[in-house]
């Protein structure tokens, strides 16, 4: 016996509804730094929550961290990899010429830290140009040293603790990657999530983020794109390149506004709180630098306990909402046309590889 659409619809609108009457409209606070039972009932409860009086800096209070001078002093002339956009939307979709869409990533450029302020607080404008430091393999400490060898910003290790301990205690576990972010107002974020437990501390400015929970995020439309870098052109300018086969398909959500049937959740984050971000929440990020033009972040990835019934849930309601027409991208209909033979099964899916 088949299913209408409609009926199969009207009962993820129902789910919605029950979440709703359950979950809060609003973040969670902490006043003060939690203990790590808090912290274990606070990952378990799975809600964003803002955290006051805490900081991930090692002798906190001596250094003014919404200084440019600060950074520098740290990382002296080792170069740096810094994101580099035109329109401040460093991984996101975007329609090229031909009428394709495209999950455009930054061009990478090297510069010295010295250089990369004073482009970025504008006493250098030659470019009108977004510049992000947000390379988020790890900048500061990685668990896995990967192929890249060490942390770029390894230097950092001297004013940035390497966990937080009530979290370190919670989870049981280091955390699988520390990272500095720093920008301006100019760059923002397109919807994803993370697989990951995230400790975001903010430093200099503020943070705006748009969270959307799992549930919310079935409205999302999700299709598959190209991927493609952004290259400088002979005459300066940035311009989005196809990436050489074989490069995979990405999985991205296109639209840069909240779905209409959506209760997301907002927090303004400003300097010296912190937001527990669950992993699998939905979030977009828009900045404004401080007095000092940066806005800067750090934050702490850590490993999501995989729940087995909340995941076969998730799967189950992911299915029954492509079902009903709904362009979302559930792990099983992952095919060889797609991703190539090596990928021709759930079992070889990984589902970190659905957030950058």
């Amino acid at each position: 016996m088949s299913i209408e659409p409609g009926i199969l619809e009207s009962h993820l609108e129902e789910l919605a509804t029950d979440y709703y009457d359950l979950q809060a409209s609003l973040a969670n606070h902490f006043q003060q730094p939690p203990t790590a039972l808090e912290a274990l009932r606070m990952t378990s409860k799975g809600h964003p929550t803002v955290i006051h009086g805490f900081s991930p800096m090692l002798a906190a209070g001596e250094t003014d961290w919404r200084q440019p001078e600060s950074y520098i002093k740290v990382q002296g002339e080792t170069p740096l990899t810094i994101a580099v956009t035109d329109d401040g939307l460093a991984d996101s979709v975007r329609t090229l010429a031909d009428g394709t869409t495209s999950f455009v990533k930054p061009l990478d450029e090297t510069m010295t830290m010295t250089a990369f302020l004073a482009r970025l607080t504008g006493q250098d404008e030659s470019r009108d140009e977004a510049l992000y430091l947000q390379s988020q393999d790890g900048n500061i400490y990685r668990s896995e040293p990967g192929a890249r060898g060490s942390p770029e910003l390894a230097t950092f290790q001297s004013v940035v603790a390497r966990d937080v301990s009530w979290m370190k205690e919670a989870s049981g576990e280091s955390a699988e990657a520390v990272n500095l972010w720093i920008g301006n107002s100019k760059s923002t974020t397109s919807f994803h999530h993370d697989p990951y437990e995230n400790i975001y501390h903010v430093l200099s400015g503020s943070k705006t983020f748009t969270l959307l929970s799992p549930i919310d995020g079935l409205w999302f439309e999700q299709q598959f794109h190209a991927p493609s870098t952004l290259v400088r052109t002979a005459d300066g300018k940035l311009e989005p390149q196809l990436d050489e086969p074989p490069a995979h398909p990405v999985p991205w959500v296109e639209d840069l506004d909240a779905p209409p049937q959506s209760r997301p959740v907002t927090v303004v984050l400003q300097e010296g709180e912190t937001l527990y971000l669950p992993a699998g929440w939905w979030h977009k990020v828009e900045q404004s630098e401080g007095s000092t033009g940066l806005a800067v972040a750090v934050n702490y990835w850590y490993a999501s306990e995989i729940n087995p019934q909340r995941y076969a849930l998730e799967r189950l309601a992911q299915r029954v909402a492509r079902t009903a027409g709904r362009d979302v991208l559930p792990v099983d209909i992952v095919d060889e046309d797609v991703w190539g033979s090596e990928v021709d099964s759930a079992d070889e899916w990984d589902p970190k590889d659905w957030g950058r």
